[in-house]
């Protein structure tokens, strides 16, 4: 059993040859506000981003209250009847509504939101309730493995899929606020994939201010993230919760759009049929027969009557390497000038 190479979220599919999925992380840049939630929402909306991520909790079975967090969490709590309000307002729009939980009352709750995917945090790795009850849910989720060994992300990955989790999808992403750009480690994307087979998103927590932050992530997608989280809030200068990896809402629309160009750039992996534009390529860079002289309709060619050169024609013409096997002996089928390019159907078929 492993990994899927696919998931579908609200009919969506995430694979490495589609393209790539981009999550607007809403975390607490709300600060406590409902009303900027839902202009966070609207952000997201209008960026073309795919999917909008809002992070659910239970203080009390989240952290301890001797946490020097726990106060600021409380703070920032919002009530189920306000979570459903914001659930309610983000269905209006065309976007997926991905849950981010931390405990096992905020999963039960969720669930009863019915979002299209859930976030399990690093925190989860190691807590199998929680691992197996976003496993048993039947939803795509993401699992951090931020400052996790390889052994921990083999057992939580084994834990998942012996519950039916099969649609997991392994988070890279170091969640320091920020992230140094030495730290972000993005070669383990790589990794991840090749010892599970799966698909990884990437978290990203660089600087907002720094300019690489807003282009860092095609790097991400270079080393196989088929799905990027990228934190929106806001006003970052206002210093609030989760504001130093954060993106404004402009920021975040030329983030996006230039996720998407990058994501056209790379292109497929597997070698297909020659695009439009390689054709052309083809014809302006490739070596193909020209005559080496004026050469009679009816001779037979010889290696001394032809020369490998480029003519950037309108026919792709004859390889260098076809020469021996389509081309010499064979009658020409008219007059060639010197220079002048050797087609296919300038040969006869009777030697």
């Amino acid at each position: 059993m492993s990994l899927k190479p696919e998931v579908f979220v609200a009919g969506r599919r995430i694979a490495d040859d589609a393209p790539v999925y981009i999550i607007g992380e809403m975390a607490c840049g709300h600060q406590g506000n409902l009303e900027h939630a839902f202009k966070l929402v609207d952000a997201a909306v209008m960026a073309g981003a795919d999917c909008i991520q809002i992070q659910v909790f239970e203080t009390k079975a989240n952290m301890s209250p001797t946490s020097p967090l726990y106060g600021l969490l409380e703070e920032l709590y919002f009530t189920p009847t306000q979570w459903s309000e914001i659930m309610n307002y983000t269905r209006q729009f065309d976007i997926g509504i991905s849950v981010f939980v931390y405990d096992e009352p905020s999963l039960d709750f969720a669930l009863d939101l019915k979002p299209d995917m859930l976030k399990l945090n690093s925190s989860e790795l190691g807590n199998p309730p929680m691992l197996i009850g976003a496993a048993k849910s039947g939803l795509p989720f993401t699992l951090g493995t931020g400052a996790s060994s390889l052994d921990e992300i083999r057992r939580a990955v084994d834990t998942v899929l012996n519950h039916g989790g099969e649609d997991l999808i392994l988070m890279h992403g170091v969640q320091n606020f920020p992230t140094p750009l030495e730290a972000a480690n993005l070669a383990k994307i790589r990794r991840l994939k090749d010892e599970f087979d799966g698909l990884v998103i990437y978290a990203d927590h660089t600087n907002a201010s720094d300019e690489m932050a807003r282009w860092i992530d095609l790097l991400a997608i270079g080393y196989g993230a088929a799905m990027l989280e990228k934190h929106i809030i806001l006003d970052r200068s206002s210093e609030g919760v989760d504001w130093q990896a954060a993106l404004e809402p402009e920021e975040f629309s030329q983030y996006v759009a230039m996720m998407r160009r990058g994501w056209d750039a790379i292109g497929p992996y597997d070698f297909q049929e020659f695009s439009d534009g390689e054709l052309k390529y083809r014809r302006f860079q490739k070596k193909s027969l020209v005559a080496a002289r004026d050469l009679k309709a009816g001779e037979k060619l010889q290696k001394d009557d032809v020369r490998y050169l480029r003519v950037q024609g309108e026919n792709e013409g004859i390889s260098p390497y076809e020469f021996e096997s389509v081309a010499r002996g064979r009658r020409l089928a008219r007059d060639i000038e010197c220079f002048q390019q050797i087609l296919s159907i300038d040969l006869l078929e009777d030697p």
